[in-house]
This record gives C-alpha cells, sequence and structure tokens, in this order.
C-alpha cells in the first residue's frame, strides 16, 4: 500500500514538473516571438512606402560598380560624414543587397535590366522639398576616393551627397559610377535624372538642372 501511495504521489509530481517545464518553454517561446517581432518593427524602412507626412516622389538609386554601397540620409547637408541621421538607412546597393533582402521595386519607368537586380533599388522620398542623400561606396585599394576613411590600406570609400527639390509623384534616378580623373586613376561620380515621358509615349532619363553634389568632408 505504501508503494502504491508513492508511486501515485510521484506521478502528480512528475506530472506538475512537466506542466511547469513546458509553461517555461511557452514563456521562453513567447518572448523570443516578442523580441524577434519588436526588432523587425524598429528595422522597418520608412523609405519603402509613400511618406506619411506630406507627399511623395520615387527614387531609383543605381551603383555601377561591383563593390557594395549603403545610401542613408546624411547628418549634415553640407558635408560629408561618417554618421547618419537616426532611422535614416535607405538602401544597400550591390552584393550585400542580396544578404540583407534589399531589393525594392516600386514599378518604376526605364528599369535598366542589364544592370541587375541588386544594383538598382526604388523607394519613395519626401517631396516638394528639399531632401539629401548618401552614397557611400566601398572599393578595394587602388579606388581612388574624394578622402579614404577606412583606416586600412585594403579598402577605401568614396563618397558623394546629393541635394535637389523632388517634384510630387515624380520619378528620379540617382546614378553612382566611376569616372576618370586627368590622372589617369578612377574616382566615384554621381547624377541625378528625372524619367520622363516623350510625346511618344516613351520614357528616357534627362539630367535634373538645379541639384548639387557634395564631395567635400566634415572637418
Amino acid at each position: 500500500m505504501a508503494y502504491a501511495q508513492l508511486g501515485a504521489y510521484l506521478s502528480v509530481r512528475l506530472s506538475h514538473v512537466s506542466k511547469l517545464a513546458n509553461g517555461v518553454l511557452f514563456v521562453k517561446k513567447i518572448s523570443l516571438m516578442a523580441a524577434v517581432t519588436l526588432l523587425s518593427g524598429c528595422a522597418v524602412n520608412p523609405y519603402l512606402q509613400p511618406m506619411v507626412d506630406g507627399p511623395s516622389a520615387k527614387l531609383r538609386l543605381a551603383s555601377v560598380p561591383s563593390n557594395n554601397n549603403f545610401v542613408a540620409v546624411p547628418l549634415s547637408e553640407s558635408c560629408i560624414s561618417t554618421e547618419f541621421k537616426h532611422g535614416g538607412h535607405i538602401a544597400t546597393l550591390g552584393v550585400k543587397a542580396n544578404l540583407v533582402r534589399s531589393l525594392s521595386r516600386l514599378d518604376m519607368p526605364a528599369y535598366d535590366e542589364k544592370l541587375g537586380d541588386s544594383h538598382q533599388n526604388e523607394v519613395y522620398i519626401p517631396a516638394q522639398k528639399p531632401f539629401s542623400f548618401q552614397f557611400n561606396g566601398v572599393g578595394i585599394s587602388g579606388f581612388t576616393p574624394g578622402q579614404t576613411d577606412s583606416g586600412g590600406a585594403l579598402y577605401s570609400w568614396c563618397r558623394k551627397i546629393i541635394t535637389f527639390t523632388p517634384v510630387e509623384n515624380a520619378n528620379y534616378e540617382a546614378l553612382y559610377d566611376y569616372i576618370e580623373l586627368p590622372n589617369g586613376k578612377e574616382t566615384c561620380g554621381v547624377k541625378l535624372f528625372e524619367i520622363v515621358a516623350d510625346e511618344q509615349s516613351k520614357y528616357k532619363k534627362v539630367e535634373v538642372d538645379n541639384y548639387q553634389v557634395v564631395e567635400n568632408y566634415c572637418k
């Protein structure tokens, strides 16, 4: 009889421990899911949807070089810095774009099929007021930037800021490409185009007249 009572007691205790363990695992699972959800929410890119506080335009960011290029809203519009506004990341171009899944498409016209998906990203930007964004291209040694700030001999950065006032609902393309200097070395150059339809309803890229390019670094 004593053995039967002991067996029943142990059975109840084991059942209680099992439920407690399952409860702990369940709580841990819920906590992990909440953390993932919270982190995902913090990582939402505001430039992947129309602006919530005003009119929008569309901007295609294109980078010809095969190196990675990180595009963000600069901390200062008047000089180049390695710091950016909080929540100011716009897009990643290049090989890393596939890794971070930064491949946004907004069905903009005149898409360059030859350039490749990882080197083009389409986003929304605020319109009817000045907007600045900074290309941050990283290249192998031998690439001549305005200033080398990588701190090492292998990689160097070439950064350029573009500032302009987008028109509401207009389509733009910013192109980052190599240009050759008089001494034969290469550096980065940027151009800004508006994508417009001609009389035959065919789209073409026309360079914007009133945009500014900043090359000097903050002191």
